[in-house]
């Protein structure tokens, strides 16, 4: 069909990487009209695909997030800048979150979240907050971390942390596929890298 755009074509029209349309087939929930091809430079967007993909992408970009939470998370600029970095299914683990800082900050207390990352399939939030509420704060970072583990990153269904050889990310049963294999030495075995890493070190230790 005449119609048909690249998957470099698209990207260009969606404003997003290359990397992230193609993630965001992988995980299969939005997806082009036409069958996906095996190789992914040979992927083809109908017109009709540009809107469902740009809802996506403003999903993964936080957007709505964004507006309604301006009060406490300001976008980090310029060169080293974090931001969001995780995936769209913890979004209301992060509002819950943010609603806890609200708190503190209707109390008089100053508090921001500065940024967010995914590791070793957990969610990792940074704050800059008052010293007399450090303590606090850290208590829902914890909170929010052991959430997520518990939470798909794609969906926000329930799951666990997934073990491929290469990779591991908390998923649900339906985006599991994006771990690829499964390691069956650590697979379901281990739940929670950090609470692991420090039985490791205990167990030197002792």
């Amino acid at each position: 069909m005449a119609d048909l755009m690249t998957l470099r074509e698209a990207a260009v029209i969606l404003d997003a990487d290359l990397v992230t349309l193609v993630h965001i087939i992988e995980v299969g929930d939005t997806v082009p009209t036409p069958p996906v091809a095996k190789d992914f430079k040979d992927i083809v967007f109908a017109p009709d695909d540009i809107e469902p993909f740009r809802a996506e992408l403003r999903r993964r970009r936080f957007e709505a997030f964004k507006a309604e939470y301006a009060d406490l998370y300001a976008e980090d600029t310029g060169p080293g800048a974090r931001h969001l970095e995780f995936g769209p299914g913890w979004e209301g683990i992060l509002r819950e979150f943010c609603d806890g800082l609200r708190d503190f900050q209707a109390a008089g207390y100053r508090t921001r979240l500065r940024w967010g990352k995914e590791k070793f399939g957990a969610l990792r939030l940074f704050t800059d907050c008052a010293d007399e509420i450090a303590a606090y704060v850290g208590e829902r970072r914890g909170i929010a971390y052991g959430k997520s583990l518990r939470t798909c990153q794609e969906c926000g269904e329930l799951a666990r942390l997934r073990f491929g050889h290469s990779i591991c990310l908390t998923l649900c049963d339906r985006h599991k596929h994006l771990v690829g294999e499964p390691d069956p030495e650590r697979d379901g075995i281990i739940l929670d890298v950090d609470a692991w890493s420090r039985q490791q070190r205990e167990g030197e230790r002792g």
